[in-house]
């Protein structure tokens, strides 16, 4: 038992380092767009926050079954340089005795993947499409800063040279769509919202209205006291957004192929933990004499090409050019069977190292 805790604790430290740094650079790649966006669009940054780690916790059941492929390389090649799997291997701890020290961790590492992609991801994935539509109003007056320009979604552009009892004072608006392209300018703009939840933009106070010729030079079309402008609710999520969302059960009850699609990513994303720790005992035979390196490149260049291949066979289902049966269960079925392959050399070649 002393033993088996004693591998498990090499072969996870590592893990975990390499867990949290994976975790790191996901965040700032995210945060860094969703900070950009903010910046641009003013968007409150509690939602901006919100958004960011539920993109974080989207990528778990990626980053889990890499950071234990590579732990468990890092842990065994670092036993190994030291001569500690020859020393356990003379007092009869060998392979074996390190599959068990990894069982119980590898098993629960399981659960949190399978809860992660079965129940977290469609979570995440429906609260994110909520947030989106809640700050997907094209125009905001609460997030115009005066004296600059805001973007308001793909088509409008505010500005505003100052603000007053909650609206905006002296304001210019472009719009500019497929078949197009309008400018309104007035002393006052305020926003209101109607009962089914469309916005109405209220232009008041010598409203003016250009549209834009193709030189973007604005010809007034009319005058106003008052002009009103009703914003539509932005669209629902598109078909292979809302899979995502979808519940485990009303996946399996569909026979389309995107849905079919999104519940094979979600049942094989729990069987790559199992696939990547076995990959990581055997990758973990290299050459000693190679370095420690030369395991931590290919057990990368593994993670990379069987989570590259998996993305490919997902395509290939949604286009329904792959069937269901294997489907995307056909790469950790090819690395099991090249595990197996390897396994029997090994077992085959004389003098192989444990």
């Amino acid at each position: 038992m002393l033993i088996q805790r004693y591998l498990a604790r090499e072969m996870l430290r590592p893990m975990l380092g390499i867990f949290c740094f994976l975790l790191v650079i996901v965040l700032v790649f995210y945060a860094s767009q969703l900070l950009a966006r903010a910046a641009l669009e003013g968007l409150p940054m509690d939602i901006v926050s919100r958004m960011a780690a539920l993109r974080l916790g989207l990528f778990l059941d990626v980053l889990i079954p890499i950071a234990l492929l590579l732990g468990i390389v890092i842990g065994l090649g670092r036993m190994q340089s030291a001569h500690e799997i020859t020393a356990l291997a003379a007092v009869g701890a060998g392979r074996r005795r390190i599959v068990l020290a990894l069982l119980l961790w590898v098993f629960l590492l399981v659960v949190v993947v399978a809860a992660v992609s079965m129940l977290f991801r469609p979570w995440a994935y429906s609260t994110l499409y909520a947030l989106e539509r809640a700050l997907a109003a094209e125009l905001d007056l609460d997030r115009v800063e005066p004296g600059r320009f805001q973007v308001g979604g793909d088509q409008w552009l505010i500005y505003a040279e100052g603000r007053s009892d909650g609206g905006l004072d002296r304001v210019m608006v472009r719009q500019r769509a497929d078949a197009f392209s309008g400018l309104l300018r007035a002393q006052r703009l305020t926003q209101e919202t109607t009962e089914n939840g469309v916005l109405r933009l209220v232009f008041e106070g010598n409203v003016r209205s250009y549209t834009m010729t193709a030189d973007d030079d604005p010809d007034i079309v009319a005058l106003f006291d008052r002009f009103d402008v009703l914003l539509e609710i932005r669209p629902p999520p598109a078909r292979e957004q809302l899979r995502r969302a979808m519940s485990l059960a009303a996946l399996w009850d569909s026979a389309e192929p995107m849905e079919m699609a999104e519940l094979q990513w979600r049942l094989v994303s729990p069987a790559s933990v199992i696939v990547l720790a076995l990959a990581g005992i055997a990758l973990s035979r290299i050459n000693p004499r190679l370095g420690q390196s030369a395991r931590v490149l290919s057990a990368t260049l593994a993670a990379t090409i069987y989570f590259s291949g998996l993305g490919v066979l997902i395509n290939w289902i949604e286009q329904g050019d792959l069937p269901y049966w294997p489907g995307a269960f056909l790469a950790p079925l090819l690395v099991l069977f090249g595990l197996a392959v390897r396994y029997w050399l090994v077992q085959r070649g004389p003098g192989a190292p444990l």
